[in-house]
């Protein structure tokens, strides 16, 4: 392991090689029975014997890249409130976000609020998109320079990782090339991370 990583990236990387091992765990799994989905066995909210096999395989195998996508997703959003709160304080939404993200977010509040559904957060920062994460990275890169040692390397990164969260996002199969990128951007990422 290079001594140049921090602790937290050190765990940061460890729970995503282990995510990493469950999804190739999973995947072997569709070819052979080893028993690691009877070990992660959950209630089921529905019958999923309602579905054709084919199509519950693929959501199985899928849904461990959803988890990771998840875990980057949300570590991204909690890099940058910790970051923003530690610079600015509590107001640093307010005053630091780029006012197109702010109105969007602002949008989708509103439009949830008109559903019976719940109201996910009080923090306009899970409303964000990926795309809208780089722009808050973007627009506040000197506050991330001791963090994240390239503005250009950061950017393509995420780029790539936004792209292929349309296909996770999407109920689409990620093809194996797709699954290798997938887990470089992970690595990519947290490399970035000083």
């Amino acid at each position: 392991m290079n001594e140049g990583i921090s602790v937290s990236n050190r765990i940061k990387l460890f729970g995503m090689q282990n995510l990493i091992l469950e999804t190739e765990l999973a995947r072997l799994e569709n070819t052979i029975d080893i028993g690691h989905h009877e070990t992660l066995k959950k209630e089921e909210l529905v019958d999923v014997e309602l579905f054709q096999i084919n199509i519950l395989k693929k959501a199985r195998k899928m849904a461990d890249f959803y988890v990771l996508y998840y875990c980057i997703e949300n570590s991204i959003r909690s890099l940058i409130s910790e970051r923003m709160t530690e610079k600015y304080g509590a107001t640093w939404w307010e005053n630091k976000v780029p006012a197109n993200v702010k109105t969007e977010v602002r949008n989708r509040q509103e439009q949830e609020k008109d559903t019976p559904m719940s109201i996910r957060s009080s923090d306009p920062l899970t409303y964000t998109t990926f795309g809208e994460l780089i722009d808050i990275f973007n627009s506040n890169w000197f506050d991330f320079t001791d963090t994240i040692r390239s503005q250009k390397a950061m950017q393509a990164t995420l780029a790539q990782l936004n792209k292929l969260r349309g296909v996770i996002a999407h109920s689409c199969d990620l093809n194996d090339d797709e699954i290798i990128r997938f887990k470089l951007l992970i690595k990519d990422w947290l490399r970035l991370q000083t």
